[in-house]
């Protein structure tokens, strides 16, 4: 009788695991939420690497006046990837930068459409070109559009 209620109770703690496991592989964050997914338009020439951007932003004139908290924050991040748009720096890791397409070409541009979470949003503060800039995670690609400049 023991080994029998020892067996089931092994069994019972197994499929809990299991339900736990599938779970947490689906939802390796345990932040998706389908509710909370923002769609996003930037350019396709990237990713570029977040220290880069760092670097940039603390030399070139036009950043002078940048907010240093904003900065710090940047630099605790590490080793991300940066897509970025007229007005916002989209920061993310290699996984899911990896799920935007890039390209380079000379007579036009693309446009890179992709929704996902945003997990944190900064502004650079009282600069030139005032940009926000946002830590996002779960990247779907949804489309590319294609911009021809007229010559």
């Amino acid at each position: 009788m023991n080994d029998k209620f020892t067996i089931s109770i092994v069994v019972v703690l197994v499929v809990i695991l299991g339900v736990v496991a599938s779970y947490a592989w689906e939802n390796p964050d345990g932040i998706y939420n389908d509710s909370n997914r923002t769609i996003l338009n930037v350019s396709s020439e990237g990713p570029i690497e977040l220290p880069k951007i760092v670097e940039d932003i603390k030399t070139a004139d036009y950043y002078r006046g940048y907010d240093p908290e904003t900065l710090e924050w940047m630099e605790s991040l590490g080793n991300k990837y940066v897509y970025s748009s007229g007005d916002e720096y989209v920061i993310m890791d290699k996984w899911d930068a990896d799920k935007i397409p890039s390209a380079y070409v000379c007579d036009a541009y693309f446009c890179e459409i992709f929704s996902c979470n945003v997990l944190e949003k900064h502004n650079l503060g009282n600069v030139k070109y005032p940009r926000d800039v946002l830590l996002v995670k779960n990247v779907e690609f949804i489309s590319e559009e294609v911009h021809y400049f007229d010559v």
